[in-house]
């Protein structure tokens, strides 16, 4: 490839990632209404839902900026989440104390991560060819 070549495909992965950071972003902000059996751990979620969603807005804004440095950072963040949203669901979740159900916000979240861990990937290796 070109260097005009990977500069186009950098600025299109960096943009389709930054759309979907943000729509995780939403994704997670609908969750800070969610309902627990434990009046505690509905407030402890809630406040980790809302303190993610701000984490993933800034990543797109990261994204959209193109600072090169951040893109690993960006893959970690992608990576623990779907880590621990596979934990909630293999075992007992925290404050829980069971299985957190599938839905289609765990399905979306699920799909959402590893897309945005791949394109994270990506984008560290384009930059290294710059």
């Amino acid at each position: 490839m070109t260097e005009k070549e990977l500069g186009l495909t950098n600025l299109v992965i960096r943009w389709m990632a930054a759309l979907l950071s943000s729509l995780w972003a939403g994704v997670h902000l609908v969750l800070t209404h969610a309902i627990l059996p434990n009046p505690t751990a509905t407030m402890i979620y809630d406040i980790f839902f809302g303190f993610v969603s701000s984490l993933a807005i800034m990543a797109a804004l990261l994204l959209v900026l193109g600072l090169k440095y951040t893109y690993p950072l960006i893959a970690v963040f992608y990576g623990i989440d779907l880590a621990l949203l596979s934990e909630t669901r293999l075992g007992p979740a925290l404050l829980v104390g069971k299985k957190l159900p599938f839905n289609y916000y765990v399905d979306l979240s699920l799909i959402l991560d590893v897309v945005l861990i791949l394109l994270s990937l990506m984008l560290i290796f384009i930059s290294k060819k710059d």
